[in-house]
């Protein structure tokens, strides 16, 4: 669906229709709060006046992709993410709030290794985010298969040392993404829902998420990737589509 542009009206109901009918098959009372996507350089060059006229209220935009030897086996996958500086600004300015992630591409079989490849990993982000503005989004782990040569003990630290490391430089917890299966690498552990990491789950195609670590500690996820193959004017091919478990204010930069 398209909308056309007419008066100000038929903007507002075009993009209400968009949202409640094109956006998402979630049930009404599984995260229906907002609609936001996730992109990234696969989606290529977007119109953010048009995603923002469609009724998209947040976007997470990647920042950064792995590093070190993950960029040499998928070099035109990794590292900084070339169209992030772009994507950031022009969101912000179509009124759309934005938060940087980064997909993780953990490795380390031993903790050393682990610590060594996390702390590389993090660099990259924050280089390619600077810093945080008041209204952001909180930056994002995206943790995810494939983790090489990894035990759930080494997994666990190399998810921790990110984390700590990025949260001390930039001033806020960051949220993790994630999905069950993943998860369930680290022992499904609790000990960042219960350090108060906010959640983003994933899982496409359902009602509602099956959400790991217990319900994450009982505190539930923030928001919620619930298919891949959304359609949003002003990008090219499918995109993610993400929904708010809670309210926006609560992962929002002051």
């Amino acid at each position: 669906m398209r909308l056309r542009r007419t008066t100000p009206g038929a903007i507002a109901v075009a993009a209400l229709c968009l949202a409640l009918a094109g956006f998402a098959p979630a049930a009404a009372s599984a995260g229906t709060r907002a609609i936001g996507i996730d992109v990234s350089r696969f989606q290529g060059a977007i119109v953010w006046p048009s995603v923002a006229g469609a009724g998209v209220r947040f976007a997470f935009v990647q920042a950064s992709r792995g590093s070190g030897t993950d960029c040499t086996v998928k070099p035109a996958q990794c590292g900084a993410d070339p169209y992030f500086a772009t994507n950031r600004l022009a969101a912000e300015t179509a009124g759309i709030r934005v938060g940087a992630y980064h997909r993780a591409f953990a490795t380390g079989a031993t903790i050393a290794d682990a610590r060594a490849d996390s702390i590389a990993e993090a660099d990259v982000f924050l280089a390619s985010v600077g810093s945080l503005q008041s209204g952001e989004l909180v930056p994002v782990l995206d943790v995810e298969t494939p983790f090489t040569g990894m035990t759930s003990t080494t997994l666990r630290t190399w998810v921790r040392v990110w984390v700590k490391r990025v949260s001390k430089r930039l001033g806020r917890k960051p949220m993790i993404y994630t999905n069950a299966t993943s998860w369930s690498a680290t022992g499904n552990t609790k000990e960042f829902a219960k350090a108060k990491y906010p959640l983003w789950v994933a899982e496409w195609g359902v009602s509602s998420p099956t959400v790991p670590a217990s319900n994450w500690g009982r505190h539930g996820y923030s928001v919620w990737q619930y298919t891949s193959s959304g359609s949003v004017p002003g990008i090219s091919g499918n995109v993610d589509m993400d929904r708010l478990g809670k309210g926006l204010a609560k992962i929002t930069v002051r």
